[in-house]
């Protein structure tokens, strides 16, 4: 399963692609954004759908609105 860091940052959700590359004897991570789903419950069920294991970081909401365009 690929890991797929999740957080919520100005009224949006982001999410982090992990790749774990090999280097000299260890490991590091190499983090690439995708574009994900802006409610909970949504990214929740595109990550099962794409075979992710989410890491959530921050704080996290506990209902999150969709992010919405101020009038003005």
């Amino acid at each position: 399963m690929t890991i797929l860091v999740v957080y919520y940052l100005d009224g949006k959700w982001y999410g982090e692609e992990v790749a774990h590359k090999r280097s000299g004897s260890g490991f590091y991570r190499e983090y690439s954004r995708i574009e994900i789903p802006q409610s909970r419950a949504k990214i929740e069920e595109f990550a099962a759908s794409n075979r992710y294991k989410i890491e959530w970081r921050g704080e996290i909401p506990a209902e999150a609105p969709a992010a919405s365009v101020a009038a003005g």
